[in-house]
């Protein structure tokens, strides 16, 4: 079915619309399933626009007014990281994503183009490539010759099968992420641009065997950085269009997994779009070794803290190993006991969190004021075989107790509502533990400030999360430290047990030339008829 045609001069501009995302992490224990979008975030049709979050679609939407090009949104969807989502709920995705898609071309007619926004990280439980599954059925409903861009998170895996089917592919530029309206607005302006045929985009990719610590790729310092005063400069030439870099997730153990260099460069010049490409991915293998990222105990970390001075601000420990928003499950007491075992309630203003939901129905029991003895910690995992973490019993004081919502401020995406379920503060003598019922994303300070808590005046504050906490909390303390933990998302890659990457692989494994390895290089992505009729 070919859902438009062009557009002619004086006609308006009509394009399809939507996003469905997710991030996955397949050493997490977690399930997710299609109720996991519902309680998060589910909005179709005409609802779509009015989002409030800043975020890809809502970019894309803000462009497309200025231009006076009409949108037809169709689906705004996305659940919190976690495992892998259950394979009865992706089929079950397909086909609701299928029935949307379809609904709208019979209610509104031709199309002129289509835009997505999707992670690039998600999984199934049968499937290591949904988002190349979710692109086929797009393309099954609007046809093989619609101009299709779409935009992805910069840990995105990306395949072949996504790159084929694409026209355009616009990755964030910025990790800490803060730039998710202006990749929905770029998205915008690359896909109204071929739409006009003002350009003809042709996509190139370049895979790497290779993974990074998430810890160590931010974009305002460092070896990414670097990375992308290399991309820009290239752009700058005018060979290319738009060049993404792919500092993969990489709590994924898929077929086709590694780091990648995609260039969108203009038909006809298809070698210089792969030389740039390869040349951009030769410079990310060079400074591999330069993305290892320095870990610490926590009992070094209390020795820093020990000697620390107050007026210089907070110590923010890193505890990225059990960061929700990296799939893993939230419940790990592995700093509290530390700083337990350490008397630091006797001596340092500390903020802690962790999930645990009977903890919290225990606390809201006892009542604001009360002194009470909580189990804490490991409470997702005593149902695994083998738990990672066993709850600890302390006693304290019920200072708090919240309904769990919050609005992130800034860093990760603006407006958007967060919830932890019902929240209680809990003071172990200088030490406040916010516990939720609920994983959610806690490298935003308005997290703890909701309940009361205020980073600033703490002298020690937990976060889990591995960098996008960077955006706001490196505005307060310049005294950040990445902790050697243990979970699902540590950032000592060495310690995963990945099973099917094509080895040798880095860095598990010495590589000695990335170009020659069977699954790595330069892919190809011309576009293929390999849509299979996915229900």
């Amino acid at each position: 079915m070919d859902a438009g045609s062009g557009v002619a001069e004086g006609d308006e501009m009509r394009v399809l619309i939507g996003s469905l995302i997710q991030e996955s992490n397949t050493f997490s224990p977690s399930r997710s399933s299609l109720q996991d979008f519902y309680q998060h975030h589910w909005v179709t049709g005409e609802e779509v626009r009015s989002i409030q979050t800043q975020n890809e679609l809502w970019g894309f939407m803000r462009k497309a007014e200025e231009e006076g090009v009409a949108v037809v949104p169709v689906l705004s969807a996305n659940a919190v990281s976690s495992g892998m989502l259950a394979a009865e709920s992706f089929r079950e995705l397909k086909i609701k994503l299928r029935t949307l898609l379809q609904a709208a071309l019979q209610r509104e007619g031709g199309f002129d183009g289509v835009y997505f926004a999707l992670h690039g990280a998600m999984v199934a439980e049968d499937c290591d490539d949904t988002e190349g599954e979710l692109l086929t059925v797009i393309r099954d409903c609007v046809g093989p010759d619609l101009p299709l861009v779409i935009s992805l998170d910069l840990h995105a895996n990306l395949t072949e099968r996504m790159a084929r089917q694409v026209n355009g592919l616009i990755g964030f530029r910025t990790y800490p992420h803060i730039d998710f309206a202006e990749t929905g607005s770029r998205a915008a302006s690359l896909l109204f641009a071929a739409i006009r045929g003002e350009v003809q985009p042709v996509v190139k990719l370049v895979k790497l065997p290779m993974i990074v610590p998430a810890e160590n790729s931010q974009s305002t310092h460092g070896p990414f950085a670097e990375l992308w005063e290399e991309a820009r400069a290239g752009e700058e030439k005018g060979d290319v269009l738009v060049t993404s870099l792919f500092p993969v997730q990489p709590w994924l153990d898929i077929d086709e997994m590694g780091s990648s260099v995609v260039v969108v460069g203009h038909a006809g010049k298809e070698q210089e779009a792969v030389r740039e490409a390869e040349r951009l991915a030769g410079l990310f293998w060079e400074k591999r070794e330069a993305f290892g990222i320095e870990l610490f105990t926590v009992r070094q970390v209390i020795g820093k803290l020990r000697e620390h001075r107050r007026d210089e601000g907070p110590i923010v420990i890193s505890d990225s190993a059990d960061s929700p928003s990296a799939g893993s499950l939230g419940d790990s007491n592995a700093v509290l006991k530390e700083l337990l075992e350490q008397q630091v309630q006797l001596t340092h203003r500390c903020l802690v969190t962790l999930v645990d939901a009977p903890a919290v129905h225990k606390a809201i029991t006892a009542g604001v004021g009360q002194e009470t003895v909580l189990s804490l910690g490991g409470s997702l995992h005593e149902s695994l075989p083998q738990p990672l973490f066993r709850p600890i019993e302390v006693s304290g004081l019920v200072r708090r107790i919240g309904d769990g919502r919050f609005y992130l401020k800034n860093g990760y995406a603006k407006n958007t509502e967060a919830f932890m379920g019902r929240c209680v503060v809990f003071d172990i003598g200088w030490i406040s533990v916010l516990i939720t019922e609920r994983a959610t994303f806690s490298g935003d300070p308005a997290m703890y400030r909701s309940m009361g808590l205020e980073p600033s005046e703490a002298e020690l504050v937990q976060v889990k999360s591995a960098n996008q906490f960077r955006a706001e909390y490196g505005k307060l303390t310049p005294h950040i430290y990445m902790l050697d933990s243990p979970g699902y998302s540590q950032a000592n890659l060495m310690a995963l047990a990945f099973r099917k990457l094509v080895r040798p692989f880095y860095p598990l494994d010495e590589v000695t030339d990335w170009k020659e390895h069977p699954l790595y290089g330069t892919k190809s992505t011309q576009r293929e008829d390999d849509i299979d009729g996915l229900s």
